[in-house]
């Protein structure tokens, strides 16, 4: 337990220091080109894309070379996040499939893009790291309107389960954080694909070599998965499926 507390504080930190390296507004473009493939990076509450940082290196390294970070503030809203998403790929992500990668928050305002906005017609791919997709009771203790928002019982999650069939033609991957601190129980960030990664924090998942080796073996895989051909949806609301367990 002392171990984990330690990478958690230690994630924290990095977090922090990486922070600053986000703040400088980043003016990015694809080419104008069809055939291309996008991965875009959606930061979490409170976050940059300075979080991604690591993430985008290992990516790299292994062949993923566009590679774009999106930011927006988090505080104003999930849906007002999702019309940002939308906005920024149509100006910035000029032709091709786009695959999203998203961290806690972001992966809620990246299915509001894809299942209210229209999102799913350009997107193939969308992998969640340590998101509440079903909401966490830590939000209760938030007057905030993201703390509304992230209640298990709000009106925008229920929107978002009754709309998950809008988005059946993407492929969802869910990364899970076995000591996940802030999604509370942590089988709410469950979906499709589960993959769960034990001894790990929510911030530690943006550090962890286990999340993005799962990462870049889904982005770099045809089918989307290692293993199989994802089926074409899933109930979020529902009883998480099987869960694939990384180290």
């Amino acid at each position: 337990m002392s171990l984990l507390i330690a990478r958690e504080v230690a994630a924290t930190a990095a977090f922090l220091l990486l922070h600053p390296f986000g703040w400088r507004p980043a003016k990015q473009r694809t080419p104008r080109q069809a055939a291309q493939r996008t991965v875009v990076l959606v930061h979490g509450y409170g976050g940059n894309r300075s979080a991604f940082v690591p993430l985008a290196a290992y990516l790299r390294a292994r062949g993923v070379r566009q590679i774009l970070g999106f930011d927006y503030r988090s505080s104003e809203g999930i849906e007002r996040g999702a019309r940002q998403l939308r906005d920024f790929l149509k100006s910035s992500v000029r032709g091709g499939r786009i695959d999203l990668v998203c961290h806690s928050l972001g992966g809620l305002v990246a299915r509001v893009y894809l299942q209210q906005l229209g999102g799913w017609r350009r997107v193939d791919r969308c992998i969640t790291l340590g998101t509440p997709h079903r909401g966490t009771y830590n939000a209760y203790w938030l007057a905030s309107r993201i703390g509304h928002e992230l209640r298990p019982d709000s009106p925008l999650l229920e929107r978002l389960a009754a709309s998950r069939a809008n988005a059946d033609g993407v492929r969802f991957t869910s990364i899970i954080a076995g000591s996940d601190n802030i999604v509370i129980p942590r089988v709410f960030a469950g979906g499709d694909d589960p993959v769960y990664v034990p001894d790990l924090g929510h911030l530690g998942m943006l550090f962890s070599p286990a999340v993005f080796r799962a990462v870049a073996d889904r982005l770099l895989c045809p089918k989307g998965r290692p293993d199989q051909l994802l089926r074409g949806g899933v109930d979020f609301a529902a009883a998480s499926p099987p869960v694939k367990k990384v180290g």
